[in-house]
């Protein structure tokens, strides 16, 4: 019988999402593509053991065809944890409780007592570390004394992880679900959906992650203090609204769910003080390379966000991907990227990398769309000009744009009328100027497309300059 390990298990967690090249998996998981080969042939002596389909090649795609009960009945087998979330458990295990029998949890997860000790022994030293305190009882265990800030903030983590987990992937803790399994998260669930739809607030599986990992936090060490230095009273409205949608709920909750909301509201950016100057570094260096010092602040608070979210993912061990196709702009980007994360000692995983890029890519198109105003459509089609839903649809995808359709030979017999006019031509015939962009369909998204790639383009152009971009 083939034991399955860590690497193993996040190997099949991507095949539970998708479809990869060696390439992609050397990617995602930071892996050597001999290692992959291996550990893929491994997976295939396990599948094959349990009478599975096995990982298949074609075309130079693996895959793995399992259905959604095999996925499911796959990863909720006991011998399915890594040690990340072994040690994950532990942790929780014994600050929930207070307590931990070595002896017993041993048996609960199936291992030997050397790993158990091995695992521990790392808890252990986070412990130390941040000053939080332990006894031993003879024949009973370990028993927790004292409980430091650093370790409850780890605690609210590990949970905030979990159920981050939970909301996408097969690969759950099943020990850290009968752990919690007391406090009814899928009603508090459906309650936290209620408060953020009436109050029109991003309901962000992050946000969600930590108010559910919060009511546990309040019930083991008292949670945290959310409150600041605002005048609350103009909010009243919104507390009364709480409290009735948490009436089942005690009145701590109530209350740090209404200071947590309220800085929502306020739009700050809840992000551990580390993760947010990790970020901020980041976003600096971001805007320095790619000449946008004056960045909309919506478009760098948006970028600050996801910035955050996959510095924690990262930190934390959250192992999510999604199989991306990305093109030679976001490649050129994720390139800059990397040198910036190698700078700072920092990293991600790289389907965030790919996400960060894509938000990058679209700030710089918005940031520089004030540069591009008049916008001619030359089209041999003549119907084309008739098409009032293409006219209209381009309008009113951006208003900031002066459209104008005309006939192709209309240019022809006199091009310098129309060059002086216009800041961008496009048109559906080959080589009819140098400076023409072809676009080959006359949809108003690849018309939209073939604009934002010529700005970002341009913006690339003039990157190492201080020069406003010209078209």
């Amino acid at each position: 019988m083939v034991q399955i390990n860590t690497t193993n298990i996040n190997i099949l967690t991507l095949f539970s999402q998708g479809e990869f090249s060696l390439e992609e998996l050397s990617l995602y998981l930071n892996l050597e593509k001999t290692s992959i080969y291996k550990n893929i042939n491994s997976i295939n002596s396990f599948l094959k053991d349990e009478n599975l389909p096995l990982i298949s090649l074609n075309k130079a795609i693996y895959s793995l065809k399992l259905s959604k009960f095999q996925w499911e009945h796959l990863f909720r087998r006991k011998d399915f944890i890594t040690s990340d979330e072994i040690i994950d458990y532990l942790y929780l295990k014994f600050i929930h409780d207070g307590f931990i029998n070595l002896e017993s949890e041993k048996e609960r997860l199936n291992i030997s007592r050397s790993s158990i000790i091995r695992y521990f022994n790392d808890i252990k030293k986070i412990l130390e570390i941040n000053g939080s305190q332990y006894e031993y009882i003879v024949r009973k265990g370990l028993k927790l004394t004292f409980l430091s800030q650093n370790d409850k903030n780890i605690f609210s983590k590990k949970l905030i992880k979990f159920f981050i987990k939970y909301d996408f992937s097969l690969n759950n803790s099943i020990f850290i679900m009968d752990l919690i399994k007391n406090y009814d998260i899928d009603k508090l669930l459906d309650n936290l959906y209620s408060i953020f739809k009436t109050l029109k607030l991003p309901a962000t599986h992050f946000f969600i992650s930590f108010l559910c990992s919060l009511h546990i936090c309040i019930k083991v060490f008292g949670g945290f203090n959310f409150k600041k230095d605002y005048d609350y009273n103009e909010f009243s409205n919104t507390e009364d609204f709480i409290k009735f949608a948490l009436k089942d709920y005690d009145t701590q909750y109530q209350q740090q769910i209404f200071y947590f909301i309220i800085s929502l509201k306020r739009d700050e950016i809840n992000f551990e003080p580390s993760t947010l100057e990790k970020a901020f570094k980041t976003i600096k260096e971001i805007k320095t390379k790619l000449n946008l010092n004056d960045l909309n602040p919506l478009l760098e608070k948006m970028l600050l966000k996801k910035i955050c979210f996959s510095i924690f993912k990262y930190e934390n061990h959250i192992f999510k991907v999604r199989n991306i196709t990305i093109n030679t702009q976001e490649k050129f980007l994720l390139n800059i990227l990397d040198k910036i994360l190698t700078k700072y000692n920092l990293n991600l995983f790289f389907s965030d990398k790919i996400s960060v890029a894509q938000i990058i890519k679209k700030i710089i198109i918005e940031h520089n769309k004030i540069y591009l105003k008049n916008i001619l459509l030359l089209f041999n089609e003549v119907t084309i000009l008739d098409d009032n839903y293409l006219k209209d649809s381009l309008c009113n995808h951006n208003k900031k744009f002066n459209f104008h359709m005309e006939p192709t030979f209309f240019y022809k017999l006199n091009p310098e009328n129309y060059e002086n006019k216009y800041d961008l031509i496009l048109s559906d015939e080959p080589s009819l100027n140098s400076k023409t962009i072809v676009v080959n369909n006359f949809n108003s998204m690849q018309v939209l497309s073939a604009i934002y790639d010529h700005i970002f383009d341009k913006a690339m152009e003039n990157k190492f300059t201080n020069k406003k971009i010209s078209f």
